[in-house]
This record gives structure tokens, C-alpha cells and sequence, in this order.
């Protein structure tokens, strides 16, 4: 059975003749549930912390937008804030996999050696400092005689995780265009049950092999890691039930910064006082374990046999005269229908001039005719040649049709 279908898509138109402390502090990103129903308001949190135990809202810029099913991407405003989250929320009212991106800008960031005993009640040797450092202000006194700065740099850190409607993580395994991004390798919904492997990306390749470190962590005592190699993966033997943060971050001072000699240090520091500056980064991936339901939603959507669009709308091929050709300008129809399309155009102006000019793919509008498989696309080249008598002139409008037919 045949069926036709045309719609106005494109105006067609020319002129003639006229014209607070950065420390070691993760940030994650948190949600109820990995798999929500249909139609569900999903609840996005931003926070930082330790070992998945939430410790306040991330200082400075922070911001979020999500990957819907379709593929269309929309900004997530924050909604409200309070002392441990930066809130959002979305309606998950597509059937399949949404994914969410975050990003978090921290401040400038010092940290120093500072030896043995510079602070009270801990084990560490470093101190954190967070902007620019008055050296001559600070309390030194407890600080070893060979103290120094180990890196001035500013951290930029990715967030990201998974919602499904439908319970399918396919496509959980594609990259994103985050700047550092890690990407499972494996099915998520198999977390907790063994090798889990991983593969983190830096500007979409991966780095020289024992750059990254890549760590698993379930809660305090649990926490798993490995150092990708050179192709950008790891394996993490993760085979405990529950929820995991995996993060990634420099194995060591390997991002995009320079070692400066000239920071301050103490006056018994013989190793040259080469300090990082530059930038830092980090990402970590929130996997929810998949919780277990006696009951499942169903639902379909039967697609029409004939759906299509077409972008760009509008054309201009700008200020031309009698005899011109116009730049091409190009047009990309997708067929969106569950059948094999027929597409031919029509043109409709009162001058005249695209009935007799317009020309796709190197011949009139009027011969044109080419097909598109279901679930693909095709590309129009459409100019526009003036004929040499013709008399009009100023702002000329006209509008092209697009014709579909099923095939099969």
C-alpha cells in the first residue's frame, strides 16, 4: 500500500539588484536510580566528598546538561542548593537512555610540602591553599626547613552518569565529548559481579600508557584500582553489590602545564623547586547498583511509515544578478518513518525565479528524485541560477516542498 505525504518545509529567498579549600576533594554526581519509569521526575544532586560520603556543595562554577534518548542535548538549570548539593531535576518522558553530564571549575589551587608535623593530628605532609598565596603571611613555624610548593593549578573536574527508562543501557558505552571522560566498557547492570573494565578518554584519545589511574570506590573500606595502559583501559575487579563511584585522574603531574623554578620554598629545599602550573583534571562516573523488581512497565510506539525533516528551513543565497549562480547551499533530509522513501520537491514563488533556477544536485527542481532508506539521510545541494532575462528585482521569496512516498 502506497502513501503520500508532502509538507512545506523551506522559505527559499535572494536579493536581485539590491541589497573553598581545593583539596583532594571528589565531586560526584548523585540520583536515586539508574532505572526510573516512564514519565518519572529524575532528581539530579552535584556534591563532593570522600569515599562517597557527601561533605558540601562544590565551591565556584558548576554546571549541568543532559543527553536525551533522541539524541537532543538541553541544559539543566539548577533548581536550589543547600549545604551539601546543587540541585536540578528533568522529566524522563522518552522511552530509552539519558545521560547526564556535569562540570565542575574549581578555584586555583596550592598545594605544598610542608614535612612532618605540619599538622596537628594527621599523617599527611601536604597542605592545601586555595587562590593567591601571601607567603610572607602565613604561619610557617611548623612547617619543615625544606618545605615547597608541589603544584599552582587550577582543577577542572567531569561528572557523569545514566538514567533508562526502560532498564537498556545500550549505548553507555559511547563517548560523550567530555574533556576527560570515562566510558564502561562493560554492561552496567553487570556491576558488582566481577572484572568490570573501563576506558577513559582526554580530549577523545587516550593517554601514553600508565598516565591515568583509575580507581573504584563503594564506600571508605572498599576501593579498587588499576592504571589504564595504552589504549586507555583498565579492568577493576569489582565484585562487590552496591554503588560505585570510578574516577580517574593523573597518575602524575601530566596535564597541560609547564614546571616553573621560581615558586617559593623553604631555605634547606635542595630539589630545584620545579613546581606544576597549569590545569588539573579529573572525572568520575556514578553507577547505581540495579535494583530488582517483581513488576515491569510495557509500552510501544509504532512510527508512522512516513516521517521525515529537513534542516535547514531557511535559504539565502544572498545578492545576486541577472545570469548569476549562486553558492550552494545545502540541505540534509532524514527519514524518521519505518519505510523506505520516495522524495521528490515542488517549488512555489509569484516572480518566477526559483520555479525557473532553482536547480538540486546540478539539475532543475523539477527533475529531481532520489530515495531514502528507513533510518537514514540524505543531502540536497540547491542553487540558484538567475536567468539572464530576468527583470525583477529586490527581495524575492518563494518556498520548495518536499514529497515523500513510501516504497515498501
Amino acid at each position: 500500500m502506497e502513501h503520500k505525504i508532502f509538507i512545506v518545509f523551506a522559505m527559499i529567498c535572494a536579493v536581485l539588484g539590491t541589497i573553598g579549600m581545593a583539596s583532594a576533594h571528589q565531586t560526584w554526581m548523585e540520583i536515586d536510580a539508574m532505572c526510573v519509569d516512564l514519565d518519572a521526575n529524575v532528581e539530579v544532586r552535584i556534591t563532593e566528598g570522600h569515599n562517597l560520603v557527601s561533605e558540601g556543595i562544590p565551591p565556584y562554577d558548576l554546571s549541568a546538561e543532559l543527553v536525551e534518548p533522541d539524541g537532543s542535548i538541553i541544559t539543566l538549570d539548577k533548581t536550589a542548593e543547600d549545604e551539601m548539593y546543587w540541585y536540578s531535576n528533568f522529566e524522563a518522558d522518552q522511552v530509552g537512555l539519558y545521560t547526564i553530564l556535569g562540570e565542575h571549575v574549581d578555584a586555583y589551587s596550592c598545594k605544598v610540602y610542608t614535612g612532618p608535623g605540619s599538622r596537628v593530628n594527621s599523617n599527611s605532609h601536604y597542605s592545601y591553599f586555595e587562590g593567591e598565596v601571601n607567603w610572607d603571611e602565613i604561619d610557617k613555624s611548623r612547617w619543615a626547613d625544606d618545605w615547597h610548593v608541589v603544584r599552582y593549578a587550577k582543577p577542572y573536574k567531569y561528572l557523569k552518569t545514566f538514567v533508562s527508562t526502560n532498564c537498556n543501557f545500550y549505548g553507555t558505552d559511547n563517548a560523550f565529548e567530555q574533556k576527560f571522560e570515562i566510558i564502561p566498557v562493560d554492561d552496567v547492570s553487570t556491576l558488582g559481579t566481577g572484572d568490570f573494565e573501563f576506558k577513559v578518554l582526554f580530549d577523545g584519545r587516550p593517554l601514553p600508557n600508565g598516565t591515568v589511574k583509575l580507581t573504584g570506590t563503594k564506600d571508605r573500606d572498599t576501593k579498587v584500582s588499576a592504571i589504564c595502559d595504552e589504549n586507555g583501559r583498565a579492568v577493576l575487579p569489582i565484585n562487590a553489590d552496591g554503588d560505585w563511584l570510578i574516577s580517574a585522574g593523573a597518575a602524575g603531574d601530566y596535564w597541560d602545564g609547564a614546571y616553573d623554578g621560581d615558586f617559593p620554598h623553604g631555605d634547606n629545599y635542595t630539589g630545584g623547586a620545579t613546581t606544576f602550573v597549569g590545569n588539573t583534571y579529573s572525572t568520575a562516573l556514578t553507577l547505581l547498583e540495579i535494583r530488582e523488581s517483581n513488576t515491569a512497565t510495557m509500552r510501544a510506539k509504532i512510527r508512522p511509515q512516513i516521517q521525515f525533516n529537513m534542516n535547514p528551513s531557511y535559504f539565502d543565497f544572498g545578492e545576486l544578478d541577472p545570469g548569476d549562480l549562486s553558492d550552494v547551499e545545502t540541505a540534509v533530509i532524514q527519514n524518521l518513518g519505518s519505510k523506505d522513501l520516495a522524495i521528490s520537491v515542488s517549488v512555489e514563488d509569484t516572480s518566477g525565479l526559483y520555479t525557473a533556477g532553482l536547480q538540486i544536485d546540478d539539475t532543475l527542481w523539477s527533475e529531481y528524485e532520489t530515495e531514502i532508506p528507513k533510518d537514514n539521510f540524505t543531502s540536497l545541494d540547491l542553487q540558484l541560477h538567475v536567468p539572464g532575462d530576468f527583470v525583477g528585482s529586490g527581495e524575492m521569496m518563494g518556498t520548495i516542498i518536499i514529497w515523500s512516498e513510501a516504497i515498501n
